[in-house]
């Protein structure tokens, strides 16, 4: 961070550029933003796809197939640092720095009672081998998808202003779980997921704005990753009933940290950029 200079003669700041010392959030202006973003946020979608296909034709044990897919979300995790380091926003802009304002987002505890509540009602039900695949794969998903929807995506979203990146990321996170219908997953599943993945993106997105960092949501994205899957996404009564209340503890926190940054909707700090074609 650099310094500050003496307070006598610094510049007050703009309202764009929020109080000095401030974590600013990039934004990347793009003269098509929505196109921009839609074509983005299906970056990782197509290498979660091809990496899963892959698993499926070579036959893979489910550790195997968990390792192939961490290994697609690795390239496209790789891909996105690249898109941001080439952007003309500073990669650490995007959140890849330490988070501030934990006090404000209460220190994470309710994302950690999250997590806590799915492995207290699901349990382990995959064996060893499987579990350490798992947490490979966790942290592949976590900093893939991050990069992109919390990152990149709302990056773009952010040019018009803060609330819509907030809003759009987490409905394009959401709408983008529909990917799942061609894993076979069924209907009914698949749009509960689709609410649940962009009520999480809500969240997540929330705690970039506040703390201007996109570590807290990576911990938290893979934390639940790892429990759901050890947990072997199981859908009995008990597991259900754990979902039901993370989902309510979720949506607290939502309305918690929406009150904490509806002050910084429009007016964190932006990067500007010049408006590409």
């Amino acid at each position: 961070m650099h310094s500050l200079p003496d307070s006598a003669s610094a510049p007050a700041p703009s309202p764009e550029q929020g109080p000095p010392g401030d974590h600013p959030t990039a934004s990347w202006r793009v003269r098509t933003a929505w196109l921009a973003a839609i074509a983005f946020a299906l970056v990782p979608v197509v290498f979660t796809a091809g990496a899963s296909a892959a698993a499926q034709l070579s036959g893979a044990s489910e550790a195997g197939a968990a390792l192939t897919l961490a290994a697609g979300a690795a390239v496209s995790a790789i891909l996105g640092l690249v898109v941001m380091r080439l952007s003309p926003p500073r990669v650490r802009d995007y959140g890849f720095r330490r988070p501030r304002r934990a006090r404000a987002a209460l220190w994470f505890a309710p994302a950690a009672a999250t997590v806590l509540i799915i492995l207290g009602t699901q349990g382990v039900r995959v064996d060893a081998p499987t579990v350490a695949a798992c947490g490979v794969l966790v942290v592949a998903v976590a900093l893939n998808e991050e990069t992109w929807f919390r990152g990149i995506v709302f990056a773009i979203l952010r040019a018009r202003s803060t609330r819509t990146a907030i809003v759009g990321s987490s409905v394009f996170f959401g709408v983008l779980h529909l990917a799942n219908l061609a894993g076979g997953a069924d209907v009914g599943s698949s749009i509960m997921q689709v609410a649940f993945a962009a009520l999480f993106g809500l969240v997540a997105a929330q705690l970039l704005v506040l703390t201007g960092s996109l570590w807290p949501a990576i911990a938290w994205h893979a934390a639940w990753n790892f429990v759901s899957f050890i947990g072997g996404d199981a859908t009995d009564s008990r597991s259900l009933i754990g979902l039901g209340a993370a989902c309510v503890v979720m949506l607290g926190y939502a309305v918690l940290l929406g009150r904490r940054t509806s002050s910084r909707s429009d007016g964190a700090a932006t990067t500007d950029a010049p408006a590409l074609p």
